[in-house]
């Protein structure tokens, strides 16, 4: 491979790498102004509970996408760092070998004195030995010149590449500074949010007010269902003769069961649809049966979540999902994985909200999944 495809080699993938990066940062910027649109249109519901939960969910996943941005910056950042000082050692190596050479080439014609180059023309025997010491003497000048030269321009170019190190460095500097500002920010919104529970949770005018949301979320999700019902997939699963059989979405412990629960701390009740199940091991949630995905986006209450539409007019619906691993329109196959499990919209930190209803109706999912 010839110098010049050697050195252009690196330069490609580094244009590659460069280009990467860009729609990376391209997408992640997509991903936060996409947030901040559905940050800004909750801001106009100012009355609701779930909506400030909503909005805190929304400020944390912006400041967790800024974090990703931060990353990849970083990453970059640092890669070029390390490129330019492979660069920087690679020129002063350079720089020494070339000042060595130009210091021999001047001990030779110091030793040959202010006499030496008509001493070399003197002392020949031949007309060939004239020309050979002509072309010595020559060779010596013109390499002493080119190497002086190629000294000042690499000193040159090696300045200008400290400057450039050392932008890089102070750019890293202010990314690490930029990150640990959105970590602490993160941290902060996390905390708000607990409190907020906490609060909702110690007081009954907030806690009555949570439930009357909540119902009426219940309501909404059943009027969606109502209207979203679309003809059955071809292999979906009929969950009915699978009742008692179901393999369970992740495994973990139930932490809310379905059915009317009095709240003994402010005499209320509540009607839970479904049951929340905290992780034991891992975050993957799993289809109990082969479907359509119908929905899979952000609903009041029940925070990221994922309804699958299965033969025989049953649904099972998974909230409170960190992200979704399946889209809208897709089909899945029993016991794909399908979201992770995460704290959106929950009042119980990470867990699952998992329900399963047969023609909008909810069921007690623990009648239908195995036993433990």
């Amino acid at each position: 491979m010839s110098r010049r495809s050697k050195l252009l080699v690196p330069a490609v993938a580094l244009l590659l790498l460069f280009a990467s990066s860009q729609d990376k940062l391209r997408e992640i910027q997509k991903q936060i102004d996409e947030v901040q649109a559905r940050l800004a249109a909750s801001k106009r519901d100012k009355s609701s509970l779930l909506n400030d939960i909503y909005a805190l969910e929304l400020q944390t996943e912006a400041t967790v996408i800024e974090l990703n941005k931060a990353d990849l910056q970083l990453g970059d950042a640092q890669a070029q760092v390390a490129r330019k000082q492979r660069e920087e050692s690679a020129l002063q190596l350079r720089v020494r070998d070339s000042r060595e050479r130009v210091r021999r080439i001047l001990r030779v014609l110091y030793k040959m004195g202010d006499l030496g180059y008509v001493k070399l023309f003197l002392n020949i025997g031949s007309v060939d030995q004239l020309f050979r010491n002509y072309r010595l003497v020559r060779a010596l000048m013109d390499d002493k010149i080119v190497e002086i030269r190629q000294i000042r321009q690499d000193i040159a170019r090696l300045q200008r590449l400290q400057a450039e190190l050392g932008a890089e460095v102070a750019r890293l500097d202010r990314l690490r500074g930029e990150k640990a500002v959105r970590l602490a920010r993160l941290h902060a919104l996390k905390r708000d949010k607990l409190d907020m529970i906490a609060r909702v949770n110690q007081q009954r005018d907030l806690n009555t007010r949570l439930l009357d949301e909540l119902r009426t979320e219940s309501e909404n999700l059943t009027r969606f269902l109502d209207q979203k019902a679309v003809q059955t997939a071809a292999g979906a699963t009929d969950l009915g003769p699978l009742r008692g059989r179901l393999s369970w979405p992740l495994p973990g412990v139930v932490i809310s069961s379905f059915g009317r629960k009095k709240s003994a701390r402010f005499n209320t009740y509540t009607m839970n649809n479904g049951i929340e199940i905290k992780p034991e091991r891992g975050d993957e949630v799993r289809a109990v049966g082969g479907g359509e995905v119908i929905y899979g986006d952000y609903f009041k209450g029940y925070g990221n979540l994922l309804i699958l539409q299965h033969a025989n007019g049953f649904h099972t619906l998974y909230g409170h999902c960190e992200r979704f691993l399946k889209r809208t329109g897709e089909r899945v196959a029993p016991g794909e994985v399908v979201a992770l499990a995460g704290s959106s919209g929950s009042l119980y930190g990470k867990a699952l909200y998992f329900e399963i209803r047969q023609h909008r109706k909810p069921l007690d999912p623990l009648l239908w999944l195995e036993k433990k």
